[in-house]
């Protein structure tokens, strides 16, 4: 069906993959996701909603802006990030390492890419990142175009279409199925498979991004989202959650080399309760390391109260089935001030009328990027009331970043630790 709307979308962007293989065995059948949500899109924007800086203009920056943008392009993306630099800064270790990350094909990568982007119907990612496919790895427009089609499409072989599968389940289910997962290892190794789990989702959260905050397309950009194919059903919170199998076990101390002891927080190192996330995600030392950088910042560096912080953290893992973030989050939830009804109504999402009017649109906005990838204009301006451009910023990733680390602790299977309150409770 045709989409007149998607002319006037402004949307994310990034990568893709290269030469198809012409078979198309019957290994995985193409994922089923809910449609009960349906697939009614919300337009995006034909303006930017955060107007972007201007490098030419060096006496409106700060000399952090200035520093973060002299080592990058001259795209929007990066313009409109400039508005929180020291954000950035946290986050670009993660982002430059899953670009670069050459121990997966580039062409596995781009089209875990550009399948996120299709989901999310994010423009600017799709066309950003069709534009690379197609110069780097060569791929041809009807190559491009089959990613927006998926599995069902006569292009790929079983690996590709596993790494498709694999980009739908992480949007849809928040986990990777058994199906999925075996194919995928029995051709990349485990923390190779890993990488390519974590790039999907990172696309995922730049998708939050650029779509909530109007990212409008650069001149250089040509490609645009099919709009000859249905539009991908909206998400919701998985079902069922639990159980999640352990796929790797946690390390223990003795297990672990120098090198790996060495990268734990110094307060864990010879502490006898190493948390599970830890002595799991110490396996992959860049990951490891990306990651606790980025989520040191979330949980410390931003203008949110701990209280706005772990209202958006509960109300995303619960969205996601995470139950190893939730039971984590809960103590830190209490500590802020949330009683023991409120938490389970960020479980639930059934609120009670003792919500202050700015909290119930942070959940409304976490609810949102979860649905489709995008902050609506009703709740967009109606953050803009009670919180700063910076902090809408901190809103957005902080509820991206605690959808990925959900994602990637029930992928993994990660088990939570005796004396956590179970998934969904407050203790």
């Amino acid at each position: 069906m045709k989409r007149k709307w998607l002319a006037t979308l402004a949307v994310s962007g990034l990568l893709l993959g290269a030469s198809a293989c012409t078979t198309q065995p019957d290994v995985i059948a193409p994922y089923q996701p809910d449609t009960s949500l349906g697939n009614e899109f919300s337009y995006r924007p034909i303006e930017p909603r955060l107007v972007p800086v201007d490098p030419n203009d060096p006496d409106s920056l700060t000399e952090e802006q200035i520093a973060m943008l002299s080592e990058r392009p001259d795209y929007n993306i990066y313009t409109t990030l400039a508005h929180h630099p020291d954000l950035y800064r946290s986050w670009s270790p993660l982002g430059r390492m899953l670009l670069n990350n050459d121990a997966v094909s580039l062409r596995h990568r781009e089209m875990a890419m550009l399948r996120m982007g299709w989901l999310c119907q994010a423009e600017y990612e799709w066309s950003q990142h069709a534009r690379i496919a197609h110069d780097n790895v060569g791929m041809t427009p009807d190559e491009i175009r089959a990613i927006a089609v998926g599995v069902s499409s006569e292009n790929w072989d079983e690996l590709d279409r596993a790494v498709l599968n694999m980009a739908d389940e992480l949007r849809y289910d928040a986990r990777v199925s058994d199906e999925t997962w075996k194919i995928l290892t029995s051709h990349y190794n485990e923390p190779q498979v890993v990488g390519l789990i974590y790039t999907a989702l990172q696309y995922q959260l730049v998708s939050m991004v650029l779509n909530s905050f109007g990212v409008q397309l650069d001149p250089v950009l040509d490609f645009r989202l099919p709009d000859d194919l249905p539009i991908p059903y909206l998400a919701g919170a998985p079902s069922p959650i639990l159980p999640y199998e352990t796929r790797l076990t946690a390390l223990t101390r003795d297990e672990m080399s120098e090198a790996q002891l060495a990268l734990l927080p110094e307060r864990l190192r010879e502490s006898g309760d190493l948390p599970n996330l830890y002595a799991t995600l110490v396996r992959y030392a860049d990951l490891f390391s990306a990651q606790l950088g980025f989520a040191r910042f979330l949980l410390a560096g931003t203008d949110l109260t701990p209280r706005e912080r772990e209202i958006i953290i509960l109300r995303t893992t619960a969205l996601h089935g995470g139950a190893y973030e939730w039971s984590h989050h809960v103590p830190r939830a209490k500590s802020a001030g949330l009683s023991d009804a409120e938490i389970e109504q960020l479980a639930s999402g059934e609120l009670s009328e003792g919500w202050s009017g700015a909290e119930s649109l942070l959940i409304q906005a976490v609810e949102d990027l979860r649905r489709e990838a995008f902050i609506t204009d009703r709740v967009y301006t109606g953050l803009g009331f009670g919180y700063s451009e910076k902090q809408i910023v901190e809103i957005i990733y902080l509820s991206g970043a605690y959808a990925m680390f959900s994602s990637v602790m029930n992928t993994l299977g990660v088990e939570t630790e005796p004396g956590y309150p179970a998934f969904g409770e407050a203790g």
